[in-house]
Parts: structure tokens; sequence; C-alpha cells
């Protein structure tokens, strides 16, 4: 029985490690690969720009990188010349990315929980 809980613990905090590593690596991985993202006035010059591009509405004669209303319609103007096909061909093709992705992390889970688990009984 002390095993078991020990065991259960064990993977509890593991399986929540991982998942903390993972949130860190997302946030931190871009400083890692741009040298300059530690510069604070490029982070306060990259989010003025963000805040400007979100919050400007968008209408036919404003460019994709002047206002993210803009962008989402050039980004799905596509959609507007195809038929029936094309458009589930288009949701179809996001879907499989999406269980991809997560296939993907679970599976990676999956096989983290297996070696802390073989560790604990070995």
């Amino acid at each position: 029985m002390a095993q078991q809980t020990t065991s259960v613990i064990i993977t509890y905090i593991s399986v929540t490690f991982s998942k903390w590593f993972l949130v860190a690596s997302f946030l931190f991985a871009p400083f890692l690969f741009n040298p300059s993202g530690f510069e604070w006035s490029k982070i306060v010059d990259n989010y003025d720009y963000w805040s400007k591009w979100i919050v400007k509405p968008g209408d036919i004669d404003v460019p994709a990188d002047s206002s993210w209303e803009s962008w989402w319609a050039e980004e799905q103007e596509h959609l507007q010349h195809t038929g029936m096909f094309g458009i589930s061909a288009e949701i179809i093709l996001s879907a499989e990315i999406i269980l991809e992705v997560h296939t993907l992390s679970w599976l990676v889970l999956l096989i983290f929980m297996f070696i802390v688990n073989a560790g604990v009984r070995g």
C-alpha cells in the first residue's frame, strides 16, 4: 500500500513537472532563439505595435499588416471562391493538424509516465 501511494505521488509530481516545464519552454523559447528579445525597448515597441494591430478596426482598404480583422479577412478570402469541397478540405486539414498535435503530446506524456513508473518499480 505504501509503495503504491509513493508511486502515485511520484507519477503526479512527474506529470505536473513536465506540464510546467512545457509551459516554461513555450514562454522562454523566443528569448533563447532571439537574442534581441532581451532588449526591453524592442519588447515595448513590439507590444505597442501588436496592441495597435489588435485595436485598429479592419476595413476593405486597410492592409493586413495594420489590422487583425483585415489579416483574418485576407486569410479566409480563398474560402469565398471555393465550393463545398474546398471548405470541407480546409476543415479536414485543420482537424488533422489539431489531432496530430494532441496525439503527439499525449504520446510523449504516456512515454514519460511509463519511464517514471518503470523507474519506481525497478
